[in-house]
């Protein structure tokens, strides 16, 4: 029931964060051609942003936020969707090793479960000349702010259906290997990062 009322909240509650963030996601999605797998696709809020040429496989995790994803396909029919999540084994069915020219990470990485894992798989399933595009929120620098994201990260993980506010994520790109061809750092109370990665 919390992740239908959850789903159903999401896109109200994300309008005004979006008019902030969706020239970023133009930026980074509108010129990509190729095999594309879209992570945590939840309302389908890349979906616009897209190429036409684009072959997208869209995977979200959580049923009755694909329930809202669902009705936008039909004005994409380069997009296929699953419902799936990326750690899970299946997703190999779907994408074969050394197979994508981009993955796209965009507000996903915190809510994974286990983020690393799902930036090894994103290693194996990429071409050698493959890119990762990057729009994600990270801990803050900031004593004060780092502190208190800290301490309420508990109750906000509980409240936004598993999402964290504390996940060094940026460190996590260049632990597994990727390097950072373009990015940059906005915000103070929460941090973004955006980029195109790609592997060393």
């Amino acid at each position: 029931m919390y992740k239908k009322i959850f789903a159903k909240v999401y896109d109200p509650f994300m309008s005004s964060i979006e008019k902030h963030i969706g020239p970023r996601r133009n930026d980074l999605l509108s010129d990509l051609k190729g095999r594309i797998l879209d992570v945590g696709a939840g309302t389908g809020a890349n979906f616009q942003y897209f190429h036409p040429e684009a072959d997208v496989i869209a995977i979200e995790p959580s049923a009755p936020m694909m329930a809202y994803a669902k009705p936008k396909l039909a004005n994409y029919p380069n997009i296929k969707m699953y419902n799936i999540g990326v750690n899970d084994l299946k997703v190999n069915d779907l994408v074969a090793e050394n197979s994508l020219d981009y993955i796209t990470s965009t507000l996903v990485l915190c809510t994974i479960p286990d983020p690393k894992k799902a930036i090894e798989n994103y290693k194996r399933w990429l071409k050698p000349t493959g890119k990762l595009i990057v729009l994600e929120h990270i801990k803050s620098e900031g004593k004060i702010i780092g502190g208190v994201q800290e301490v309420f990260n508990p109750i906000w993980r509980g409240l936004a259906d598993g999402c964290n506010l504390n996940r060094h994520t940026d460190q996590y790109f260049l632990e597994a290997g990727f390097v950072a061809e373009e990015h940059f750092y906005s915000g103070h109370t929460l941090r973004w990062i955006q980029g195109v990665y790609a592997l060393k």
